[in-house]
């Protein structure tokens, strides 16, 4: 049988939703939805948690609900081994980075080159758009093979999704109501770097990892101004834009000074930008220096903290773990070690590859140690530690949805789902 839909006038508890699962039981629905154009309480949300009920605030939500029920293919869910149960990909995907947008969970999926809509209530693929596709001609034998782009960093302006085609010259624009490609926007040095996006979404940026300079692009006309990087500086893995002031925070992988002195090796850094003034203002320098030599370390991710006016970055590579800087000054104010456990061997770093805030808590996917942390948002000590599984490259991206930590496990094929009720 098909949907059963309830409408409620009040804000409802988790009676409520109990209620309506019984219904459907004596009816053989398959799910209900609820409707509250004046909202749920907490318990409601937490009744409705592994159920086939999904609540909605809005009759449009409800039809966009209900009209993607009918061709939604379910996430695979495995409980098996050691670690969190993952709700796997039915084929081969490989998800990376994470979006939350409009209550749907957008994935990059590396291996299967392509876009996965995502339900997060339902936990099922609403839609999957694939990237671009190309021809390689083997030297050897003359074979001609199709291969597809993968997808690399994302973000969202004006109802369309902006994704850095790696290992292609281009930027896809793509539109969200529609799944449809309408745009490719040519980018000296490829797909390869980092997207960032402007409070109003007028403008979208993009840190070339190929190419020392960035890209400003008006999110209306995809017209691109060009920025040079600092004097020196190589490759970006991280870009943020801070969401009030003109400030662009810049992850410069290699070509920094520390006291004003190159070092062997990386010499990675922060630069902050001035998109106003049109001037960088300050750059941080981020590689620890051991016996003459900076280490290999990369700026990974880069979160701001509105409550405490603070950057967390996340460093690949470094023993530093996560820095914190002041965010108008670029001041470190301290680091956030984590002792390496016994799935980072031979490693002493734990690479912080993603971080996600929620009201009381800072959460980093540790991909080295297969871990979640929590920490406590205002004195950033250590809550807690979530074994994810252990696969191959380990963890790669988390997001917050109402209470849930998502995390994406490339590895493990699919996204782990973790309740914070107890931790946020």
């Amino acid at each position: 049988m098909g949907d059963r839909m309830q409408i409620m006038e009040n804000s409802r508890p988790q009676e409520k939703v109990l209620i309506l699962k019984s219904i459907i039981e004596d009816l053989g629905a398959d799910r209900g939805i609820i409707v509250s154009e004046v909202g749920f309480q907490s318990g409601a949300y937490d009744a409705a948690r592994g159920t086939n009920i999904t609540l909605v605030t809005s009759l449009d939500e409800f039809s966009r609900t209900a009209l993607a029920a009918a061709s939604e293919v379910p996430l695979i869910l495995n409980s098996s081994g050691e670690g969190e149960p993952i709700y796997q990909f039915p084929n081969l995907a490989g998800p990376h980075d994470l979006l939350l947008y409009n209550n749907v969970i957008i994935s990059a999926n590396w291996i299967g080159c392509s876009i996965a809509i995502i339900n997060p209530a339902s936990k099922a693929i609403i839609r999957t758009i694939d990237l671009d596709k190309y021809e390689k001609v083997s030297p050897q034998t003359g074979a001609r093979e199709i291969l597809s782009h993968p997808p690399g960093s994302l973000v969202i302006a004006d109802g369309r999704l902006f994704v850095g085609q790696v290992f292609s010259e281009v930027i896809l624009v793509i539109d969200l109501a529609t799944h449809a490609i309408v745009k490719r926007i040519a980018i000296l040095g490829g797909g390869e770097g980092q997207l960032a996006v402007s409070h109003d979404e007028k403008k979208v940026y993009f840190a070339s990892n190929t190419i020392n300079q960035f890209y400003i692009i008006d999110s209306a006309t995809y017209d691109v101004t060009t920025v040079p990087y600092p004097e020196g500086g190589r490759g970006c893995m991280s870009l943020l834009r801070h969401p009030t002031q003109p400030l662009l925070y810049i992850g410069v992988s290699r070509g920094g000074r520390i006291n004003g002195q190159r070092y062997p090796h990386a010499n990675s850094y922060l630069a902050i930008y001035d998109l106003s003034r049109q001037i960088y203002l300050v750059d941080t320098q981020l590689a620890e220096v051991r016996n003459g030599r900076a280490d290999d370390a990369t700026p990974a991710c880069l979160t701001y903290d509105d409550i405490h006016n603070r950057i967390y970055i996340g460093m690949f590579q470094s023993q530093r773990g996560i820095c914190v800087l002041d965010a108008e000054s670029g001041r470190p104010v301290q680091d956030i070690r984590f002792e390496a456990n016994s799935w980072s061997k031979p490693f002493s770093w734990v690479d912080p590859l993603s971080q996600a805030l929620t009201v009381s808590s800072l959460l980093s996917v540790n991909r080295n140690n297969n871990e979640l942390v929590v920490l406590d948002r205002s004195s950033l000590h250590l809550q807690k530690s979530i074994f994810l599984g252990n696969a191959s490259n380990g963890p790669r991206a988390v997001l917050v949805w109402q209470n849930q930590a998502i995390v994406s496990y490339p590895g493990r094929n699919g996204l782990i789902f973790i309740s914070l009720n107890s931790s946020s």
